[in-house]
């Protein structure tokens, strides 16, 4: 990353104010100050956030928005966290061409 002035990019970078990049297909890439964190987020031509990326003291928080989010790899998606949630409005579909395995203290079903 170039600095304005043009010259090399050395030590810590302080962001004081937004700054904008216009992608194709109408996107924006903006960054900005947020409080004490950083936001990074691309938006869509109206203006919807597709993906937002808030750099915290705690940590990194990720959001996607899409009318369709779709995640592919060769090995494996691995989840690790305190509580994992999902909420579908219509069906749920869980398919495995191997054995599924539940584990818990209590499993809850219906």
């Amino acid at each position: 990353m170039e600095p304005r002035s043009g010259g090399r990019l050395e030590g810590t970078v302080i962001l004081m104010t937004q700054e904008m990049l216009n992608l194709r297909h109408g996107r924006t890439l903006t960054v900005e100050p947020a409080g004490g964190d950083e936001l990074l987020e691309v938006r869509d031509a109206s203006g919807v956030v597709e993906l937002r990326v808030k750099l915290t003291d705690d940590g990194v928080v990720l959001q996607l928005e899409g009318a369709r989010i779709s995640l592919k790899a060769t090995e494996s998606v691995d989840v690790e966290c305190r509580t994992f949630t999902v909420n579908a409005n219509a069906d749920m579909h869980l398919q495995a061409k191997g054995d599924v395995h539940v584990d818990g203290k209590l499993i809850h079903l219906n």
